[in-house]
């Protein structure tokens, strides 16, 4: 096998370094942020503010992240059937889904994450590391295709929040979704990119995703947006950008569950004099959409664990 070169070396070094460069200037900035931010506010006045949320707000926000997490594993049921059709009981495929995500979301780094708990999980019905891979690779297209479709929805609808080039880049947006959909209806069943294949979504499957892409994240800004009081939230397109803007701003940031970066985003997009009604909003958010699915999925692993350990020593 022949070594890497001194200049091939040297490129994979300088990539790393940026991207670890991009990392921390952005963790920094967030820290700074919310820094500034937070030694502005009365904590007294946080704590007012979440007592005032309305029940039935917390109720809402509550039916709309069970929405959205009921979703988010539907794309783990479509990508494990595309994968391996046949192989593995819906059961399963649904607790794989449903249990990965509500840890991956709490704790980062999908793609190391989410690959060894889908591992640990589907390969109890035989499925390879290989294929548990090609999952991994067909959720994360599929959340995707789900920003691109809400963000296609909301230019198309309200191109100001891109200037006059935002309803041309909407309907970009759908020109892209039609070619894909198109070239899935062919006689295309895998994808090959470089040494690595998959097989690939049918058309209908993919239209199906897209349309579940699009209640996801309605259903995951709506938990953030009713916990917000309406005269600090304005209208849901109003929301929408800001909270799209902050979930990439975490995703970029690589810290677990985008911490920091996502609330430094929401709170600079508000006046100081809103702000801690929007931390306290922030505040009851990740307690609903984060820590609760993670403490629910990993009661729900551990028992998981211990049955299967227990049927290996019966």
């Amino acid at each position: 096998m022949r070594e890497p070169s001194q200049t091939s070396r040297g490129k994979v070094f300088a990539a790393r370094a940026l991207k670890y460069g991009i990392t921390l200037a952005i963790v920094g900035a967030a820290a700074f942020l919310l820094h500034r931010y937070i030694a502005k506010m009365a904590w007294h006045d946080v704590r007012d503010a979440l007592t005032r949320i309305p029940h039935w707000h917390v109720i809402g926000s509550i039916g709309a992240a069970l929405t959205s997490w009921a979703c988010l594993t539907a794309y783990d049921v479509f990508a494990v059937e595309t994968v391996v059709p046949g192989k593995v009981s819906m059961k399963m495929k649904i607790f794989s889904g449903a249990t990965t995500h509500a840890i991956c979301n709490a704790l980062g780094f999908h793609a190391i994450t989410g690959t060894a708990l889908r591992y640990r999980m589907l390969s109890t019905q035989g499925v390879r590391a290989a294929d548990v891979a090609r999952v991994v690779g067909l959720v994360g297209f599929a959340v995707g295709m789900g920003f691109a479709a809400v963000t296609c929805i909301a230019l198309v609808l309200e191109p100001s929040i891109a200037n006059e080039w935002g309803r041309w880049l909407g309907m970009g947006l759908v020109v892209a979704f039609v070619l894909l959909l198109h070239w899935l209806a062919g006689k295309h069943d895998e994808l090959k990119v470089w040494k690595f294949s998959t097989p690939v979504p049918s058309a209908r499957s993919a239209a199906a995703q897209i349309v579940f892409g699009v209640i996801e994240m309605v259903g995951a800004i709506l938990t953030m947006y009713l916990l917000l009081p309406p005269e600090i939230a304005g209208s849901f397109l109003d929301f929408a950008p800001i909270y799209v803007g902050a979930v990439l701003a975490g995703i970029i940031s690589n810290t677990p569950g985008g911490i920091g970066a996502f609330e430094a985003l929401t709170l600079a997009a508000f006046p100081q004099e809103q702000r801690a009604q929007v931390l306290a909003a922030l505040l009851a958010y990740r307690v609903i959409y984060g820590f609760g699915p993670f403490i629910l999925a990993s009661i729900a692993l551990g028992s998981f664990e211990v049955r299967r350990r227990a049927r290996k020593m019966a």
